[in-house]
Formats: structure tokens, C-alpha cells, sequence
């Protein structure tokens, strides 16, 4: 049946659409964050994930993809080249552990002073640090025995060796830096680099060797390409960021970043120079508060009013009344709510959990990976992604692509 308008319901409906036209977005994109977990012994699964992960980053269907947790430069290049035809702009980064950070400013306002020695030069702390590669190399190394090796998986370190440590954790301020220099290199390196880095090299303390994690992806291109470089303890802290120009000419200040983790573990002692005289979890909970208190001055002075997307890996996350949701990090998200526009995902839901086959089962439920908004720009469709077991692993096990879930969301600008 052939539909009929009255003249006054036509001239209607052509007003409602030219005014639609007006109100509506100058433009909207997908974007996606995701931290891949290409970490070493720190995640498991590494080699069956990396040979799937370039290929399903490839097939995303979005216009920006902000990744963390590409710590090597072998990763990055590997990544770069897989979504070429898709993502042909890319912003990241190389780092050192002689990099400086921008703003080295602590919660006093003062900059601590640089260290003069490396973390385990001295004789006693030395001897600790033999005691515990000794251990490792017995109990959990991939050549047992050999300084070749690198460590299995931290989870066998710290049941096999957490005794041989015992002196540097409960040991003075340079004890603990030693077991920093350590702990942070021990999913990484080989058993004799250790030694070498955290004897002889005066600013180790970072995995990776002081390499950062994060990448931008985009099919769109990107200006104004630049890495700010946060205080950070055991890794490297960096906030990625570029305007992306969208069809219609239209720009977006996108940021990607990882805030550093509240361990709580007493394996993972605070150790670093940013935890405000706090230690354990509360010393890390201080580092992050700092972090987000900087990426929040750091998006005022280079965004202003104008539209921004912040992605990444936050480490922090309100509980939420009738979920199994848990609080991480609260300090940083009242920072953080009160400068951006929250986007969760719905329905609500871990993005950190412990139905992730990469993950210990006493994992706790977190939604801790983010988008954020600031500027005129509003976000729909925000869901959750790669939460499926697509990775073969051995045993005959699949896991997801990584040991965190993704977010995706349609991001309106106006």
C-alpha cells in the first residue's frame, strides 16, 4: 500500500529532519581499547596468544584502537605490519630506562632525587639477589639449571622462592629497590641479564628495560603525535596521544594510557619513589592517584574544551550495587570523574575476571579498563569484547585473546 501525507505532515517531516540535521553529530567513530597482555611470564599463554593476537586486531572493525601492554619492540613491529591494510596510521613509542619523565614531580611537589648506584650494587644486597636466582634458576627456570633460562612464570617464583627473598623484602629502602630491580625484570629476562642489569645499571627497576606498552591504531590520520611520560614503578607509565582527523575534517584528541596497578600481594611490595611514604598496596594506590592526577592536567593543557577520547587500562573501578563488581583505585576514579565523562559498558561487567582462563581462579571482578570522554562528545553502544575463548592453548584448553577483555564504543562528537 502506497503511504500518504497530508501537506501539513510532510512540511512536518521535513522541518523534523533538517533540524535533526543541525542537532546531530558532525561526525562519530568506533573506538576500542584493549590491553593484549604481551607481558612476559607475567600472563600466561604469551606464544599461543601473540600468534593470534595481530590477525584479530587486524579484522576490528573500528576507526581507532588503543592497545596496551606491547612492551617489545619485536610486538609493536609485528602488530604494525598485521594491520597495515586496516589501521594504516600508528602512534608508538621507543623508550629506556634513561628516559625521562615529564613531569617527575611527587605529591609534595618535590622531585626525588635521581639514584647514584644500581639497585643491588651494594655487597649484601648482592648476595640476596644470588640466593635468589640460584632459586629460581633450581625451581622455575625454562633451562634449569643455566643462567640462560628465563622464569617460567612468576606464579612458580613466588611459591618456590618467596624465602630466598625474605632479607631485601623486609630489608631497608635500597633492599627493597634491589627487590623492585628483580621482581620487575624476572618474567622478562634471562637469568644472567638480571644479575647484570640490577649490579651495574643505575636506573633498572623497569621491565622491559624501561620499553612503554602503549600503541594507537587508526584508519583515519594522525597529528600532533605525542608520548608524556608518567612517574612509574617496575614499568615504564606513558600516556599515547595524537588528533585524529575523521571524515568531514573533523578532529579528536585521543589518549592512550595504563595507570599503574595496586598490588596488594605481599610479593609486590611498593618500592618505588611515588607511594607519598606509604607502602604495600597503599604505595601504589598513591602512585596511580598521582598518575591520573597528572594525565588530567595533561589533557586540560593539550585538549582544552575540544573533544577527547581517553582509552586504556586504568587499574581502578567503582564497585557497583547488584553486581559482583569490586572497588580498585578509588581515589583515582573520584580524580577521574571529576574532570571526564564516564562510558561503561551494558550490561555492567568485568573486564578483569575470573572466568578468564588466562587468570587465577581468586582473580577478583573488576572493570578496569575504560573509556572516558571530555569536550562535546557523547558514547553509545559501549560493550564489551574479545570475551570469548578463541586462543588453542596446551592441553587442549582455548583461553580469550588476552588476560583482560576490550571495550568498544560509538563515540558521537557534536
Amino acid at each position: 500500500m502506497a503511504l500518504r501525507f497530508r501537506l501539513p505532515s510532510l512540511l512536518a517531516l521535513v522541518v523534523a529532519l533538517a533540524a535533526c540535521g543541525e542537532d546531530g553529530p558532525r561526525a562519530e567513530a568506533r573506538f576500542d581499547t584493549l590491553n593484549v597482555g604481551l607481558a612476559g611470564a607475567f600472563v600466561p599463554n604469551e606464544e599461543a596468544r601473540r600468534a593470534v593476537i595481530p590477525a584479530q586486531l587486524a579484522a576490528l572493525e573500528s576507526d581507532v584502537v588503543c592497545l596496551q601492554e606491547v612492551w617489545t619492540q619485536a610486538d609493536k613491529d609485528a602488530i604494525t605490519a598485521a594491520v597495515a591494510g586496516t589501521f594504516p596510521y600508528v602512534a608508538s613509542f621507543t623508550h629506556d630506562l634513561n628516559t625521562p619523565v615529564d613531569d617527575p614531580t611527587d605529591q609534595s611537589g618535590a622531585t626525588p632525587p635521581p639514584h647514584t648506584a644500581a639497585p643491588c650494587a651494594s655487597e649484601e644486597n648482592m648476595a640476596s639477589l644470588e640466593e635468589a636466582l640460584a632459586c629460581v634458576a633450581e625451581n622455575c627456570s625454562t633451562i634449569p639449571g643455566s643462567e640462560d633460562g628465563m622464569t617460567t612464570s612468576t606464579e612458580c617464583a613466588q611459591e618456590a622462592c618467596l624465602d630466598a627473598v625474605v632479607d631485601l623484602l623486609v630489608g631497608d629502602a635500597e633492599a627493597q629497590r634491589c627487590y623492585g630491580c628483580l621482581a620487575s625484570s624476572l618474567p622478562t629476562e634471562t637469568l644472567g641479564d638480571m644479575r647484570d642489569l640490577c649490579t651495574t645499571e643505575v636506573n633498572a627497576g623497569l621491565a622491559f628495560r624501561g620499553q612503554s606498552g602503549v600503541m594507537i591504531l587508526s584508519k583515519h590520520p594522525l597529528s600532533n603525535v605525542d608520548d608524556f611520560v608518567m612517574p612509574g614503578s617496575w614499568n615504564q607509565r606513558v600516556v599515547a596521544a595524537a588528533t585524529v582527523t575523521l571524515p568531514g575534517d573533523v578532529d579528536v584528541d585521543v589518549y592512550c594510557n595504563h595507570l599503574t596497578p595496586i598490588f596488594s600481594n605481599v610479593a609486590f611490595p611498593y618500592t618505588g619513589d611515588y607511594g607519598a611514604g606509604e607502602i604495600g598496596a597503599a604505595g601504589w594506590a598513591a602512585e596511580q592517584e598521582l598518575q591520573a592526577g597528572k594525565l588530567v592536567e595533561y589533557v586540560r593543557t593539550r585538549s582544552g574544551d575540544g573533544p577527547a577520547v581517553l582509552l586504556g587500562d586504568f587499574n581502578a573501578g567503582r564497585a557497583v550495587e547488584g553486581t559482583e563488581l569490586r572497588d580498585e583505585g578509588v581515589e583515582t576514579m573520584t580524580v577521574l570523574e571529576g574532570a571526564f565523562t564516564f562510558a561503561p559498558p551494558s550490561p555492567l561487567a568485568c573486564t578483569f575476571c575470573p572466568d578468564n582462563g588466562n587468570n587465577v581462579e581468586d582473580t577478583e571482578r573488576v572493570l578496569i579498563d575504560h573509556i572516558w570522554l571530555s569536550g562535546d562528545v557523547e558514547a553509545r553502544n559501549v560493550e564489551r569484547t574479545f570475551d570469548e575463548d578463541i586462543v588453542p592453548v596446551e592441553g587442549g584448553a582455548m583461553v580469550p585473546l588476552s588476560d583482560h577483555y576490550g571495550l568498544k564504543a560509538t563515540v558521537e562528537l557534536y
